[in-house]
């Protein structure tokens, strides 16, 4: 107020830039904490809340406490509600309400309750009004429904059991999670899945009952299916491949169903597959389907849809014109693979390298971590997971049909030999690499020896071929140690000086360092980068040089009768140069490696649940 006049109320578009203005400053302080827990001891949420009569100190302090008690977790701490209520006793109900979200979490063994992920929106996207921004607590009436447990909850939306007081029932209430936060393009999302499963009527597909808004929160109920998510039964098939694949059969024919009426689900996954009281499979949550002739206008192109780990490659490329019902065949797939083998087809440990390899990379075959899986159904485990969607089943009934012909035992349809050596360059890309380049190379020298070279030295042949060959018996067992889980960063940084020390000695055999073959170097630089390690980047770099200065040395030494080789006119003026490049070579590639890697641990961290 000036000279005791109040001020004017706030415009729409006032308040809305306030709010936004408000969950930037959240978005800093939460990316500000977290960066400030990695790199000193132990910071206090206390210390990030602003001033005591700060507007959006309860939005700050939830999302904080949130992130703390997520640290905390993460480093093997107990964090308990006692503990924060001592600390923060004017927030007693936003404790209370966290504490509950991660005890709920763990009675349901759901993985992605919690945290509640933090998420970044885009500011120039309009808010849509509401009256309220927290969902309803347990215990509170929601129009005519009495909210009883919180079953799931996720980066948009929070799904309750729930009575409904005017029909008498117990029915599953799906909320859009952010209320006043939400986004027009959120709420529209929400709407269209709500729209798309209501479309949908067979005896596998969750219905919808009923569609609505209350207290500015979106929402719709459907059936209440008490047996739980497939995610928590997975042991139960996992030593029953029979079982897997009956499962499987019926799940195909409701997407068969679904693909007919023109939707694909895009977001096939063992959380998304519900089981009744009888064990009868109930596929849910069409957040992210669409319809199969309209370009969707809620997705930006390019943009990756999807849980990588279960992710057709044309969805992990963020190709969305090829999005077909043969990608709900390979989310399929992806199910029967994790029902088999124990573990999703694609699991790295960021999620840059997941989408990576759900792109580029098959995976293990079933029977290599599982031998008891009958050989036919791995045939058509593999099949629905092929990379090119023209290799896959074209559309899930054939899959259902290939699947009771399994069950019946009658023959299936074989891989044929072509598409398993594709499968295995892709899931092998390391080892298909070097030997193919080995092979290559044999060839080569053993062309050059016999017909080309003037002065064929038998005995230089006999070595280089004997180096060759230990190279790959080296790679053979390199991958063997990496695929029976000697996964670090110590077996790659053995195996660069493996390949290194066999490139160095065949060039010392060679006794020329005017070779083609000195391209090895740069390249195996290269090559190193597809780890995504920085530090394997500069090992490799540092190998490099210091094998070329051995052969120079060596140079010097040995290969110059009289004075050393490199000292005469014209010879090896280069050296220097070659050096300098490779030095450059292995920083252009550091530096790209850690800008991806920074990127992907940015939006890992800001993508929602």
């Amino acid at each position: 107020m000036l000279n005791g006049e109040e001020a004017p109320p706030k415009t729409r578009s006032e308040a809305s830039a306030a709010s936004l203005a408000a969950a930037r400053r959240v978005h800093a302080a939460c990316e500000r904490f977290e960066a400030d827990w990695k790199a000193r001891p132990r910071p206090r949420v206390e210390d990030y809340l602003g001033a005591p009569d700060d507007p959006a100190r309860p939005l700050l302090f939830e999302e904080l406490a949130a992130l703390e008690i997520e640290l905390r977790r993460d480093r093997g701490e107990h964090p308990t509600v006692g503990e924060y209520l001592d600390r923060f006793p004017a927030h007693a109900e936003v404790v209370a309400r966290l504490f509950h979200i991660v005890h709920r979490a763990e009675d349901l063994g759901l993985t992605e309750v919690w945290p509640p992920p933090t998420r970044l929106t885009d500011p120039s996207e309009p808010r849509a009004s509401s009256s309220s921004s927290a969902p309803p607590a347990l215990g509170e009436r929601f129009g005519k429904y009495d909210l009883i447990a919180e079953l799931a909850r996720g980066g948009m939306g929070v799904v309750y059991k729930a009575r409904d007081t005017a029909l008498n029932r117990d029915v599953a209430i799906k909320m859009i999670l952010s209320g006043a936060m939400a986004t027009e393009a959120e709420r529209e999302r929400f709407r269209r899945e709500a729209a798309l499963a209501a479309k949908l009527e067979h005896p596998n597909v969750v219905p919808i009952y009923e569609v609505g808004e209350q207290d500015g929160f979106l929402y719709f109920s459907m059936r209440l299916v008490e047996g739980g998510s497939l995610a928590s039964h997975m042991d139960a098939y996992r030593d029953d491949p029979l079982a897997a694949a009956g499962l499987l059969e019926v799940l195909a024919r409701a997407v068969q169903y679904a693909n007919e009426q023109g939707f694909i689900h895009c977001d096939l996954k063992p959380s998304n597959i519900l089981l009744d009281r009888d064990g009868a499979p109930q596929i849910t949550d069409f957040g992210l389907a669409r319809q199969a002739e309209q370009p969707s206008a809620l997705s930006v192109s390019g943009a990756v849809m999807g849980t990588p780990s279960y992710m057709a490659p044309e969805q992990a490329s963020g190709d969305r014109q090829s999005i077909a019902a043969t990608t709900d065949v390979h989310g399929l797939g992806a199910i029967l693979y994790e029902l088999l083998a124990g573990r999703p087809p694609f699991r790295m440990t960021t999620m840059m390298e997941t989408v990576m390899q759900a792109i580029y990379c098959d995976p293990l075959p079933p029977r290599e971590l599982r031998p008891e899986v009958p050989r036919e159904l791995e045939y058509i485990c593999l099949k629905c997971l092929e990379k090119v969607p023209k290799d896959r089943y074209p559309t899930a009934a054939a899959l259902g049909d290939e699947l009771g012909r399994f069950l019946q035992g009658d023959a299936v349809a074989a891989t044929g030999p072509l598409q398993k050596l594709r499968r295995w360059a892709r899931r092998e890309p390391e080892i298909v690499a070097r030997l193919s380049g080995l092979g290559l190379v044999s060839m080569l020298t053993e062309l050059n020896y016999r017909a080309f070279s003037p002065h064929p030295d038998p005995v230089a042949h006999r070595c280089v071929q004997l180096v060759l060959a230990i190279w790959a018996v080296l790679t053979l067992l390199f991958q063997q140690l990496h695929r029976r889980g000697w996964q670090s960063d110590s077996l790659r940084g053995f195996w660069i000086l493996g390949d290194m020390a066999c490139l160095t000695l065949l060039l010392w055999i060679m006794r020329d360092l005017d070779t083609p073959l000195l391209v090895g170097y740069p390249l195996m630089i290269a090559a190193s980068g597809l780890w995504f390690r920085e530090g394997l980047v500069w090992l490799t770099t540092e190998l490099a040089i210091a094998g070329y200065a051995t052969l120079y040395i060596l140079a010097g030494i040995d290969w110059g009768p009289g004075a050393p080789i490199w000292s005469r006119p014209n010879a090896l003026p280069y050296a220097n140069v070659y050096v300098a490049c490779l030095a450059l070579t292995g920083y252009v590639v550091a530096r790209m490696v850690k800008r991806i890697r920074t990127i992907s641990r940015y939006y890992e961290s800001r993508r929602q649940a």
